[in-house]
């Protein structure tokens, strides 16, 4: 069945809602890579996010289902997060929002840069979505698209 996907920009309001998210989405792939999740660290950068109107929350018909942060730089665009609950995960939505970050880098003639936890399968997601991996460390593997 299809779904209808927005965003708007976080408000403060959201703060709560962004760390669930990225808690459910995230915390077992840092625990795994780091040893620990980082409540304050995490707090404290989705509050700096929310400040400076860099958030964006995902809705799928009209339920909120997830985060988003795309930062365009005059080189490339750099998805630095999207993360979705577990429900709203393995639905499409994912590869809808990406190929509209996709679509929106090559109208700027941009490719698009991001990077994700060596355990993280989302790398799976942009992998097939034609991102290209650049370079790796330890903990994390960096891809990028065609401009």
């Amino acid at each position: 069945m299809p779904f209808r996907v927005t965003s708007r920009i976080a408000e403060s309001s959201d703060a709560a809602f962004a760390y669930e998210v990225r808690e459910k989405a995230m915390r077992a792939y840092e625990e795994a890579t780091w040893g620990r999740w980082n409540v304050a660290r995490t707090q404290r950068q989705i509050q700096d996010d929310i400040a400076a109107s860099r958030l964006n929350i995902i809705e799928v018909d009209l339920r909120i289902a997830g985060i988003m942060r795309v930062d365009e730089h005059p080189t490339h665009m750099h998805l630095d997060q999207l993360f979705l609950l577990p429900e709203y995960q393995s639905r499409g939505i994912g590869t809808k929002l990406v190929e509209a970050v996709l679509r929106g880098a090559r109208l700027k003639n941009l490719p698009v840069k991001l990077w994700v936890l060596r355990v993280n399968p989302a790398q799976r997601l942009y992998e097939r979505l034609g991102f290209q991996v650049v370079a790796q460390t330890a903990a994390s593997v960096y891809l990028q698209s065609a401009a």
